[in-house]
């Protein structure tokens, strides 16, 4: 896969294209050239070491882990599952957008305060204004991904890369995929009532007990 996409790239193709080229998601396309760009960046460092630098190479070598590479001139923002509670969002931001927000506010970019705005969307076709609920988080400067924690499991979130205008409202910058978090069955009432029941803690299913069997006919007659 990474053969194509390293191909594709040379070819002047964005991430975008290669992702509806190869029909697969712009996340999966960036997350293997990210990881090929890192990897061919730490190749590069061990060969300008001099050959006898060996042990230097060794310690370079071990030393090495994969991260977040930093930030390339184009204008993405991506959101994944980390846990049914948490996602994980990373960007990056060309130099013609900085400057085009700078000229918006007439501050340096790096005067502007940073943040991410959480938006719940389950089952909503979101434009912007009509999430379920939202919040904020400041970022430090320099910083190009973000672990979002304390969501709700089985919910649909996306993100928004921004900062604030002077009357102190939210100003969108990137706005990411939307994603769902995961269901955990454990959690909902009638999956811990069930087990209890399997587990021969009660006699029958918790959700019985106030069942009648007239009930329903009471309600159609």
């Amino acid at each position: 896969m990474i053969n194509e996409i390293v191909k594709l790239k040379e070819e002047g193709l964005t991430l975008q294209q290669i992702a509806e080229k190869m029909n697969t998601t712009v996340g999966k396309v960036q997350y293997r050239w990210n990881k090929y760009r890192l990897k061919m960046n730490h190749s590069a460092k061990l060969a300008e070491l001099p050959e006898r630098e060996n042990d230097q190479k060794e310690e370079l070598h071990e030393n090495f882990e994969w991260t977040i590479p930093p930030e390339y001139n184009e204008d993405d923002l991506f959101s994944m599952v980390h846990s049914p509670t948490a996602i994980f969002a990373y960007w990056s931001l060309s130099d013609s957008k900085r400057h085009m927000v700078e000229h918006h506010f007439r501050t340096p970019w790096q005067s502007l305060p940073k943040r991410l705005k959480v938006y719940d969307v389950t089952d909503i076709e979101f434009h912007g204004h009509n999430s379920h609920r939202s919040f904020e988080i400041e970022l430090p400067e320099m910083t190009n991904n973000w672990f979002i924690r304390g969501l709700e499991p089985n919910r649909s979130y996306c993100v928004d890369l921004g900062t604030k205008t002077f009357d102190g409202s939210f100003f969108t910058i990137l706005r990411s995929n939307t994603i769902e978090t995961p269901r955990i069955e454990a959690d909902s009432l009638q999956a811990e009532k069930v087990l209890n029941w399997k587990s021969g803690n009660v006699a029958e299913p918790e959700w019985l007990e106030n069942f009648c069997s007239y009930s329903y006919y009471q309600k159609i007659r």
